[in-house]
């Protein structure tokens, strides 16, 4: 069979199994297997297709129908203009959460241009916010103490992965939450002995993260790709999908230094629950920024130094 032949044979069948965009994952699966960039792609298609090959295609386009994210068949994903390796282990990144990153850069270019900072990414997953701000700050020169925190070893096996692909100086802490850094021992054997941390921050100038939002009762509604393969611990925020804002954003304080910023990606109903907390935990100048959908993304908030934050706090609540 010739390669162009194979691809439709592929696509048809992702067709059958209701997969959206099967002609791009067909073809995407092809050049994966057969080892093509588009251009060889093209002037390949009347070619024979190698026999081994066809069918090692095809078994991969089997393992799409079944609605297996493409992501993690071909244990790739692009990110800012990073690539990261990802696996069942963690939450494929999404376009969305560039936003998140993009602002927390913007923030640092307007506040520490040329000022290392120490930065936070709390449930860091894959680790694709963390070390694309450590890369970003990299190319201008600065060198950042970035830290990625998750309570999943898998996960941070997934993230060391990645630091060391990409050659991000990054630590990596297991921990649930913040316990870590409170003088708890949290670490573990199983995290890759170059990417340990052995000297725990414990104050940052910003803390990062796209913690598990999702209501409980909504994950049964999500795409099968999403709610059959993505792990559900990085998921489930529990029934008003708040669970681990309160945590992230009560604690803060305690883990910030003064003038501090926290940035946290949220869900498009999510805004005015996390505004409260963040008035309630003592920050000030909260924004909103919304997706290019238009959707509600990210939320932050500004640390008030000791002096002034009772008097801003109090024009917030009561303004």
């Amino acid at each position: 069979m010739i390669l162009y032949e194979l691809m439709q044979q592929g696509t048809g069948r992702l067709e059958e199994a209701g997969i959206d965009n099967a002609a791009y994952d067909s073809k995407t699966l092809i050049k994966y297997v057969f080892g093509l960039d588009e251009t060889a792609l093209i002037l390949g298609r009347d070619k024979e297709a190698e026999a081994e090959k066809a069918e090692e295609y095809l078994k991969l386009i089997e393992k799409r129908a079944s609605h297996y994210p493409l992501q993690y068949i071909m244990h790739s994903v692009g990110f800012m203009e990073y690539d990261f390796y990802v696996d069942e282990a963690v939450l494929i990144p999404r376009s969305d959460t560039e936003v998140l990153v993009e602002e927390v850069l913007k923030y640092l270019d307007e506040n520490s241009a040329d000022k290392p900072v120490s930065l936070l990414d709390m449930c860091t997953g894959s680790g694709c916010i963390g070390i694309s701000c450590f890369l970003s700050r990299k190319a201008k020169g600065v060198a950042d103490s970035v830290t990625l925190a998750d309570i999943s070893e898998e996960a941070l096996r997934v993230a060391g992965k990645n630091a060391e692909q990409l050659e991000a100086g990054v630590k990596l802490v297991k921990t649930d939450v913040y316990e870590a850094f409170s003088g708890k021992d949290n670490g573990s054997d199983d995290v890759p002995a170059a990417q340990a941390a052995t000297d725990i921050n414990n104050r940052f100038d910003v803390i990062v993260s796209n913690p598990p939002y999702i209501r409980s009762d909504v994950i049964p509604t999500l795409m099968e790709e999403v709610k059959d393969f993505e792990p559900m611990l990085a998921l489930d925020g529990d029934k008003d999908g708040m669970k681990f804002y309160r945590r992230i954003i009560g604690e803060a304080p305690k883990y910030l230094n003064p003038g501090g910023a926290i940035f946290l990606e949220i869900g498009y109903d999510q805004y005015e629950d996390t505004r409260k907390l963040l008035v309630e935990a003592g920050f000030t100048d909260i924004k909103l920024v919304k997706d290019l959908a238009g959707l509600d993304r990210v939320v932050s908030g500004k640390l008030a130094k000791e002096e002034v934050r009772k008097i801003e706090i109090d024009l917030l609540r009561f303004g």
